[in-house]
Formats: C-alpha cells, structure tokens, sequence
C-alpha cells in the first residue's frame, strides 16, 4: 500500500535514566530557642534513654524490602494502553478504522466473538437501552446521550483502574511511582526470576543483555512514554495522574497534544504551520504495482478526504491548524457524540425519516457492530 507514514525522530532516552545522587527530604525548621548555658548535672534519665534509642534508630543499616514480598502484577495490568478507543486517528496519523464499533458497542470484540444469535441479542439489549423513551426507535439525541455516557464510563473505569495499580505500585503512600519500581515490576510480570530482577534494577550494567531483544525493545518504548508522561521538574518519578497519562494518554491534554505534534508535524510536507488537504490526502512515494492498489489508493484518500472537509477543517477554509486537529483527537470533544450519531442515522435509516427503528438497525446490524454505541475502552487504546 502507498500510504504509509514517516516515522518521527524521537529523542534518545536510555532506559536507565535515574536521577543523580538520593533526594534528602528537607528538615523541618525549629523556631529559635534560647541556648542554655547551664549544664544540667541532673538529666532526665528517661530522656537519656529515649535520645539514646533515637540515635541508633538512626545509624541502623537500613532494611531492604525483600522482592519475593512483593505481589505481582500482570502484564496487562503494568503496560501502557496500544490502541486509544474514541480517538480518530491513530499515532500513525491513520484513520481509526474502529470507531463506529467503538462509540456505540463500547466492548465490541466480545461481541464480534460470540455466536451470531447472541451477538445480535446483545445487540437488541443495547438498543433497548438506548431507546429511552421506549417508543422503539432511536432518535438522533437518544444515539448522541448514549455514546456521550459510553465514553464517560470507559473514562471513570480507566481511573478506577489506574488508582488500584498506583497504589499497589506506591506501598509507602508518598504519592510517586518511580522508574525503578515500574521496572522491577515489568520483569516480574515477564516472569524474570526475583533474584534476576532485583539485580537488573540495582544494578544496570549487569546481567542486563540476558533480557530478550523483545523484552528490551518493549521497555525502551515504555521508558519513552514514561519520560513523556514525567512533566517538569523531571525526576523519574510519575504521580497518579502522570501515571493516568502513561497508561491511558486518551485521558490526559497533555498526551494528546503530544500525539497532535506528531502527527501534525509528519504531515506537513512544507513545515508551514498549516496543514492542507492535499497534505492529508497525500500518498507515501512508492511505485503503484496494479491497478487494484490504484483503486485502493484513490479509495483511502477520498475516505481521508471527506473526514477532513467534515470533521477536521471545522471553518472550511481548506486549511485544519493545530488547534482543529487537537479537537479532532479529543474523544470527549461534544461534537463528535453528535457527529457520530447523524452518521449512524445517516447510514441505516433506510426510510429517511430522521429515526431508526429496531427492523431498519437489525438489517444493518454490521454497521453497528462496527460502531462507538457498543464498546468505549478499546476505541480510546491502540497504537497510541
């Protein structure tokens, strides 16, 4: 295919940055006091002991939490989201080709998985819910409050799920998840023996071309988004809600304007600042071997060329800055329940009476079982 995009330059992150030297916290101030000069020769011995168990509480070496303690996480527990549900576009800058399945089903792989009859009685399930006055059709405002509450409930259910995994990442409650602990947990989760593990984050330069190329690669592509998600002062530390961005980006402004550049920033041929619809329609160099991929090409660019005209250039003036593409990205922007629901009506409403009812939904049943009524959360996740 002709429409593959370039890559973007990232910066070079060593998946081993840690900060310099240990952090000491501040002592607290006492207000001044008067110095006595008068040696008491009569010293509490209560006080005495008490100063005495203080100062080797101390000097005592401290003790190293054993990392056979630790319970361990999953997998898909510890790695950033791939595929952002409810987003537009990829990272790649590619058309989420999901995204009616995503804004309506919500979990629309289950769906697509279970025998056509159940699928399609989930499916009435759905509809019956949407139908909320229960005249049996939906309404174009029905559609547009439904995929507005699928897309708030895959939101609250990501940072339910992001509190639960910061805490057990964060045992001593300071509020901070270091690189060093996400890395010890990622290797436990890979199934690394503790003892093996325990060496490759205390000790970089040891053991650590033991890891597999796979493992290796997965974790500098998270040290990347980890050090993306690390906002200023950059410490290696990431709080809940840094967390919340490198786990779920769909959620975080940050994150998405970060895709923004990218993606905008990969189009732009003449780094003008301004994004064109030739720009967004334009084909990877490359030869065109059959008039098939011809005519596959000229699909995807038309497919491209009406979602800019429709959705991303919102003033019409042929040009979509960075601000109309940051809005395009955004799956809590209110314009695209709307816009999603009239494209819904617009392609299953066979007798053009602005309403579906439930004869006109089953006999496009696969429209819907491609569409954001149904299943949020894999909408706003992949590839990001």
């Amino acid at each position: 295919m002709g429409y593959e995009f370039c890559q973007i330059e990232a910066k070079p992150v060593d998946i081993n940055d840690t900060v310099a030297g240990d952090v000491v916290p501040p002592v607290d101030e006492k207000p001044d006091q008067k110095p006595n000069i008068v040696e008491s020769s009569r010293q509490d011995e209560n006080e005495k002991i008490e100063n005495d168990k203080l100062f080797f509480k101390k000097h005592e070496p401290e003790t190293k939490k054993d990392v056979s303690d630790l319970d361990i996480l999953s997998e898909k527990n510890l790695k950033p989201v791939d595929h952002l549900e409810g987003v537009k576009l990829e990272q790649d800058g590619m058309l989420n080709r999901d995204f009616h399945k995503e804004t309506f089903l919500g979990n629309h792989e289950e769906i697509e998985e279970e025998p056509s009859e159940i699928a399609e009685s989930k499916l009435l399930d759905i509809i019956v819910k949407v139908d909320t006055n229960a005249d049996k059709q939906l309404s174009l405002e029905e559609l547009e409050t439904w995929i507005v509450d699928r897309v708030q409930e895959h939101f609250d259910a990501a940072l339910e799920e992001n509190d639960k995994i910061f805490k057990h990442l964060d045992p001593d409650n300071d509020g901070l998840v270091d690189w060093k602990e996400y890395y010890l947990h990622f290797l436990l989760a890979k199934g690394y023996p503790t003892e093996k593990a325990e060496h490759f984050v205390q000790d970089y330069d040891r053991d650590v071309v033991e890891m597999s190329m796979k493992d290796r690669d997965q974790l500098i592509k998270y040290k990347f988004r980890w050090t993306d998600a690390d906002k200023p002062p950059m410490d290696n530390k990431l709080g809940k809600y840094e967390f919340l961005a490198f786990r779920h980006p769909e959620q975080s402004p940050q994150a998405l304007e970060q895709m923004m550049n990218a993606i905008f920033g990969s189009l732009d041929e003449n780094d003008d600042d301004r994004l064109t619809e030739e720009e967004f329609t334009s084909l990877a160099m490359g030869e065109v071997e059959d008039s098939e991929q011809e005519d596959m090409d000229a699909e995807w660019q038309e497919e491209r060329r009406q979602e800019f005209r429709k959705s991303i250039d919102r003033n019409h003036d042929g040009i979509a800055t960075r601000e109309e593409l940051l809005a395009y990205l955004d799956p809590r922007n209110p314009l695209h329940a709307r816009s999603e629901a009239e494209n819904i009506i617009t392609l299953m409403d066979n007798d053009k009476d602005g309403f579906l009812n439930f004869k006109e939904i089953m006999a496009n049943k696969n429209i819907l079982l491609n569409s954001k009524v149904v299943n949020v959360g894999r909408s706003l996740h992949d590839e990001f």
